[in-house]
């Protein structure tokens, strides 16, 4: 009888402790296909997430109005899933964000954003109707589709030289307005409050900018700066993100400061020779670039003078006024003079020396004197050329306007009636 009874109990173990095994090998596969399905689905969502991401930034591009506030866009209809938005005002450009969120996975995209050029399509070069025919002189070489007044173009002379070109514009001729395309209200309302308005009011939201050598501030974090009313001197640092620095009176770059994405405001602001960076440069009175300086793309100087209460006969110094790229520097990106008031003067607004190279956009609501090259397009009100002591006025001597060396697709300040493109992805 205790055999049989030793082999019952063995038995009921046995029972026992397989169907406990059962039971843990099923709780398992439950867990595993729950795991699985999880990791799938959190897998999904983060792939989802930088989808969604990019076609948030895309709808940015569609969106003709600044946002206040991040604002929730409703082409996902999907259960947690949520896609935010803020398109907001970068200098002369435009800061988009988006950010996609599934359960508590987070992605975030922040990008600079301008307008669409194409060098096959658009203009490369625009010049306002004034009822004064281009006149181009000397090694002038113009590539590209050009807007002219109905007067057209013409061979010149000076100073001994003719004009030695083939043709006088190598492409398609049409015929401009009397008005340049104009630079979007929102646009033109946020440099004048930059120069008039802006102050950094939260002290939280100061850099250290004296006390340390490397300053870094992301675009997915709110904006810092730094504020005074005497003039800065930027020299032997790296500041580099989300920054603005403002001066009241000048802003001063040393070739020993690296300096990139940031925005600089002041009325005067002077960038030594030798220069490198990628930066916005934003002034009422004058900006002068150094000699062999290089900008890369996206940056931007930016000259606004708020002339419309000045008296036509209130001339100031020649030099005022005035963006100077001086000989041998390269800037990617735009150079761009705006004005209140057009008046009817000689004086120079942007000047282009020699050897000088813009790779990208010139915009100038007033004269321009081009001596070096732009690759890209220029929109200009009038030239001007200042040679053997006289002012000859839609000339142009010895420069190029050219469309072939610069990208098929490329991007500008944003302009009315031009599409929008992501000019920079941003960290």
């Amino acid at each position: 009888m205790k055999l049989k009874f030793k082999i019952k109990s063995g038995a009921l173990q046995f029972t026992v402790f397989v169907a406990v095994l059962i039971a843990l090998l099923l709780t398992g596969l439950i867990l595993y296909a729950y795991t699985f399905i999880y990791m799938k689905e959190q897998s999904k969502g983060a792939i989802e997430n930088i989808q969604f991401v990019d076609m948030g930034i895309y709808s940015l591009l569609e969106q003709k109005e600044l946002n206040t506030d991040t604002i929730r866009i409703d082409f996902i209809k999907k259960e947690n899933q949520i896609v935010k938005v803020h398109l907001s005002q970068w200098g002369i450009f435009q800061k988009g964000i988006s950010e996609a969120r599934f359960r508590k996975k987070k992605f975030v995209k922040s990008a600079i954003i301008g307008s669409l050029l194409r060098a096959n399509e658009s203009p490369t070069l625009y010049l306002q109707e004034t009822h004064n025919a281009l006149t181009v002189v000397g090694t002038t070489s113009i590539r590209g589709v050009a807007f002219l007044p109905i007067q057209g173009v013409n061979s010149g002379y000076i100073a001994g030289n003719s004009y030695y070109g083939r043709q006088l514009i190598y492409g398609t001729i049409k015929k401009s307005s009397t008005e340049l395309p104009k630079l979007g209200k929102i646009q033109t309302d946020a440099i004048q409050y930059y120069l008039k308005e802006y102050k950094i009011n939260d002290p939280g939201d100061y850099i250290n900018l004296f006390s340390v050598s490397r300053i870094v501030n992301s675009f997915k974090a709110k904006t810092k700066g730094y504020y005074a009313v005497q003039p800065i001197i930027l020299e032997n640092k790296r500041i580099s993100g989300n920054i603005i620095i403002k001066s009241e009176t000048a802003i001063k770059i040393r070739k020993s400061a690296l300096l990139n994405d940031i925005i600089l405001i002041a009325p005067v602001i002077e960038i030594e020779d030798g220069t490198i960076g990628s930066f916005q440069a934003i002034a009422s009175k004058k900006i002068v670039l150094g000699k062999k300086c290089n900008l890369g793309f996206p940056s931007a100087l930016v000259l606004f003078q708020d002339n419309k209460n000045d008296s036509d006969q209130n001339l100031s110094v020649s030099s005022d006024n005035q963006i100077l790229i001086d000989s041998g520097s390269t800037v990617k990106g735009c150079i761009a003079y705006f004005q209140t008031k057009e008046k009817p003067d000689f004086q120079t607004q942007i000047v282009l020396e020699k050897d000088a190279r813009v790779k990208g956009q010139v915009y100038c609501n007033g004269n321009f004197e081009l001596r070096g090259t732009v690759s890209g397009c220029v929109y200009t009100k009038q030239f001007v050329a200042n040679q053997a002591g006289s002012i000859f006025m839609n000339h142009v001597y010895n420069a190029t306007i050219e469309n072939e060396t610069i990208s098929v697709v490329y991007g500008g300040i944003p302009l009315e009636q031009e599409p929008k493109s992501v000019l920079k992805w941003m960290y």
